[in-house]
């Protein structure tokens, strides 16, 4: 399809993820010992590996937001988001199937959204657009191409 492969489209589609991180980011560093608890609402990971995910995580999709905002290393950035989509939306569909009633922790570290169907299909489209970011044409405000982008390639 053309239109998913347009380099605007893209672009916007880039942006809109980034500031995605970006809002997912910002509330969890504010408040790194809640994001802590909101991760072992899940109860999937030891406590120490918890901990490390609490502290790495939300500096990580800072990176990936301002990454993929700015179109710096935005190749490596979108497949990040794609992995980390998954990843998320694994947690989501692990605990909705264990029959777990917490928030998801994605956006605040109180309250927030349950995790359920809806929550899923929220992940599943932010996966679709992320994976469609890195496979995407960033030759449009991007710091990076593909090659066959270029002046010299066309």
């Amino acid at each position: 399809m053309r239109l998913l492969q347009d380099r605007r489209l893209i672009t916007l589609l880039r942006i809109a993820l980034g500031a995605v991180f970006l809002m997912a980011a910002v509330p969890k560093l504010g408040d790194p010992e809640g994001f802590a608890k909101s991760v072992s609402y899940y109860k999937m990971l030891p406590v120490t590996v918890e901990r490390v995910m609490a502290l790495t995580l939300p500096p990580l999709e800072l990176l990936v937001g301002v990454a993929l905002i700015l179109g710096a290393v935005d190749a490596g950035a979108s497949l990040v988001a794609f992995l980390l989509m998954v990843v998320f939306t694994a947690a989501v569909g692990i605990a909705l199937a264990r029959g777990l009633d917490i928030s998801c922790g994605c956006f605040d570290t109180e309250g927030g959204t349950k995790v359920g169907l809806s929550k899923i299909v929220e992940n599943l489209v932010l996966t679709a657009i992320a994976f469609q970011v890195w496979r995407g044409d960033r030759s449009w405000f991007s710091w990076s191409t593909k090659p066959g982008d270029g002046p010299a390639d066309g």
